[in-house]
């Protein structure tokens, strides 16, 4: 099974990009899921704060949420191990697993006993709604100076994002 890691920062196109791979890969008959670290986190949004999961995404909450999970709960990796066990079950129903919300170098180098892809997404553009404490928060931040991306793509339009994907694809034998 191959894993695509899809990372960068809030409204950089990751589940755009995310979206457009599935799309290449199912036109080649592959079956693909998309996931997300980040599902635990909006499962309990829902839960307590009664998030009905639609946008705006109550980010604040999210953030600190997870960073609760991650530093308070005694467990670094919850959300690491809760994706290897999601993994573990993927492996015997899909071909290729993408993860459209990568945030964190743990995140990335967690998998690296799976055949992955790590791709970067940037977006010049500057297109936040966060306030500076959103912007500021290790999720957006943490990945600045990782430079072990597999591939950083930038988002300026969908087609040509979506031919750099089906590039990146076709190199690594999966097109």
């Amino acid at each position: 099974m191959l894993v695509i890691l899809i990372a960068g920062k809030a409204r950089s196109g990751k589940t755009l990009a995310a979206r457009m791979t599935k799309e290449l890969l199912e036109e080649k008959k592959q079956k693909v899921v998309i996931t997300e670290y980040s599902k635990y986190i909006k499962m309990f949004a829902k839960e307590l704060i009664g998030w009905d999961g639609s946008e705006p995404k109550p980010r604040k909450f999210l953030q600190d949420f997870g960073s609760y999970v991650r530093h308070e709960s005694h467990n670094p990796n919850y959300f690491i191990e809760r994706m290897q066990q999601d993994l573990e079950i993927y492996e015997h129903l899909v071909d290729v697993v993408i993860i459209s919300d990568v945030r964190l170098k743990e995140e990335i180098t967690a998998l690296s006993h799976y055949k992955t892809i790590s791709i970067h997404v940037l977006n010049d553009q500057n297109v936040y709604d966060l306030t500076e404490e959103e912007k500021n928060h290790e999720t957006e931040i943490a990945l600045e100076n990782y430079s072990n991306f597999d591939y950083s793509i930038k988002n300026k339009n969908e087609l040509e994002m979506k031919e750099i994907l089906k590039e990146i694809l076709k190199k690594e034998g999966s097109l």
